[in-house]
Order: structure tokens, then C-alpha cells, then sequence
């Protein structure tokens, strides 16, 4: 066991405090001299003396980072309202290079074109037996920092020769509530659309449906590789709740 803790410091401290009375009032009784024993009382009260002066600069460093944080926040604040203040003048202005010119700032930057929505791929589906409707969900990797995508869905059921439109939806899934029974198979397509930006149309998905022997029915899919051409068509404004917008009654 050591004789005395050196830490943490506090402890260390109080070790001494402790003695230092001792020390003082017995020196000869322990082998100190005076001047000995009066040295380690002096240190004593410098050590204590140093060390409250070092809480009280972190308590200081403390303060003056919040008040540093507080006075760039409202710096930061005022730079953004003097630099909108400053492009609104400029581009109501004759010469708006000028005024950015003399203002040292630079102009707003022109935003970069967004690429198209990407392909629709992996269709699964499920079919409710209850209700006989089929929903669609697909997978699309939209380019990051787009959004406002819409799906485009269109349906040919066996003995068209097109694909017709079906419905919209603002999510990467779709409830076909028209499709009768009756026919052994149907085919999808899904296109995205943004704005007036329409994506490469996915590839002709095929549902293959099959009965089970309880009199129920039972649905695959696959792909049957090739992509149609189709024409853009206007989309009216997405629902979001992954349901058609307009379906064919």
C-alpha cells in the first residue's frame, strides 16, 4: 500500500493538507527540521492555490466557449440576412454582376440538371384472395437528392396489342383493383416520372396466374425481358398512399 495516493490530485491534496499541521507541530519528533516542515506547508498552500485557479479557468474556458458559440450563431445569422439582402437588390438591379462584383460574393450558382428517375425492376406481387386485387411493388435506385417521384403503371391484358394505362402512384408500389378474373396471365410495365422528366420504361413484367386445388388462386411473376416503347403521358399530382390515382372502371 503507498504511503500517501498521488492520485487523483484532490485526494493528493487533502493527503497533504492533512499533514501539514502535523508535520509543522512535530517536526522534531519525526525527523524534520523547521524549515523543512514549514517548506511542505508552503507547498501545500501553493499546490491548493494553483489548483483552484485552475477550476476556476475551466470554469472561465467553459463560459467563454458558450459566449463564443452564442456570438458566431448570431454572426452566422447576420452574414446570411446581409448576403440575401445584398442578392435580392442584385437581381432586380441592371447589372447584377456589379453589385455581387462590389460586394465581393460570389453569384448563385446555377442548380445542376437532375437525371432522369431510374428503372422499376424486381416486381413481386401479392394477390388477396378475398378481394381479388393484386398490389405491385417494385424496386427503383432514383438518383440521390431527387424526390417528387411518380410511377407510371400500365397494363396488357391477353388479346391487346398495347399496354394501356392503368394508374399512378407516389410509391414504389401499386393496387390493381380492376383486373377480373378470368385470364391466365397479365402484363405490367411501371415508369417514373419527375416533373416533365420520365425515366426508361421497366421491363414487361409478367403475371402468370394458377389455381389451387381448394378452388383458390395463386399468382408468379417474371420478366419477360424486352421493354416497349411508350409515349410520355402528363401524370396528375401523386397521391403518396401507393394506390391508383385514375383506374379503369
Amino acid at each position: 500500500m503507498a504511503t500517501y495516493p498521488t492520485a487523483p490530485r484532490s485526494d493528493f491534496l487533502e493527503w497533504c493538507r492533512v499533514h501539514e499541521s502535523v508535520f509543522v507541530d512535530h517536526a522534531a519528533e519525526i525527523g524534520l527540521t523547521a524549515e523543512e516542515a514549514l517548506a511542505f506547508k508552503d507547498d501545500t498552500t501553493e499546490g491548493t492555490t494553483r489548483l483552484l485557479d485552475q477550476e476556476r479557468a475551466k470554469e472561465a474556458s467553459k463560459v467563454a466557449t458558450q459566449k463564443v458559440g452564442t456570438a458566431f450563431k448570431k454572426l452566422n445569422n447576420s452574414a446570411g440576412d446581409v448576403v440575401r439582402t445584398i442578392r435580392a437588390f442584385a437581381e432586380t438591379s441592371e447589372d447584377p454582376g456589379a453589385v455581387y462584383a462590389i460586394a465581393q460574393i460570389p453569384p448563385p450558382s446555377q442548380p445542376t440538371p437532375q437525371p432522369p428517375p431510374a428503372q422499376p425492376t424486381n416486381l413481386t406481387i401479392t394477390l388477396d384472395p378475398t378481394e381479388g386485387t393484386l398490389t405491385l411493388h417494385w424496386k427503383a435506385a432514383n438518383p440521390p437528392g431527387t424526390s417528387g417521384t411518380a410511377y407510371i403503371i400500365r397494363r396488357r391484358l391477353p388479346g391487346e396489342t398495347e399496354f394501356k394505362f392503368l394508374g399512378v402512384s407516389g410509391k414504389k408500389a401499386f393496387v390493381d383493383m380492376t383486373l377480373i378474373a378470368g385470364p391466365d396471365s397479365v402484363q405490367y410495365t411501371v415508369q417514373g416520372q419527375r416533373a416533365d422528366m420520365s425515366g426508361p420504361v421497366s421491363p414487361i413484367f409478367v403475371v402468370n396466374f394458377g389455381r389451387l386445388p381448394n378452388g383458390g388462386r395463386t399468382a408468379t411473376v417474371s420478366s419477360a425481358g424486352s421493354i416497349p416503347a411508350m409515349l410520355n403521358v402528363e401524370l396528375p399530382a401523386p397521391s403518396g398512399n401507393g394506390r391508383s390515382l385514375v383506374t379503369n372502371r
